[in-house]
């Protein structure tokens, strides 16, 4: 049952909107870690479809030219795969990092894992353009 007037918000001591406001930092820095390890679960997902993908490749179609692509295809995943362990580490030290800052009261935002994503990101999909492109074109 719900009151009908609503109730009034008593006031909070300065103090206990500090605290809430550091609790706050740290749940976002847990969601951000949290983030960057779901990506790393989409590229390790990828990265084992590609290497698999290879296997099926070479029972389906045991010809050369098949293989060739499949070869291409096993070493992104292969890529995929240790990009996405490396990208794991970097994000747990971030986190961490962000962690020890926010304790001693300091933050110092940083884009540097960003832009290591985004570097890596690229380089998979032009990789991924020259091996499709390479696998299309006639021999």
């Amino acid at each position: 049952m719900r009151p009908e007037k609503p109730l009034k918000e008593e006031s909070k001591p300065e103090e206990e909107l500090v605290v809430k406001a550091h609790v706050r930092a740290h749940l976002a820095n847990e969601r951000t870690f949290l983030a960057w390890v779901r990506t790393c679960l989409a590229l390790i997902a990828f990265g084992f479809v590609l290497v698999r993908w290879t296997s099926l490749v070479e029972i389906a179609a045991p010809g050369g030219a098949a293989r060739v692509g499949g070869l291409h295809l096993k070493l992104m995943g292969e890529i995929l795969l240790g990009g996405a362990a490396l990208l794991l580490l970097l994000a747990t030290g971030r986190f961490l990092a962000v962690r020890r800052q926010l304790i001693q009261g300091i933050y110092r935002p940083t884009v540097t894992l960003d832009l290591v994503v985004v570097g890596f990101l690229l380089l998979i999909t032009v990789l991924l353009a020259l091996v499709s492109h390479h696998a299309a074109s006639p021999c």
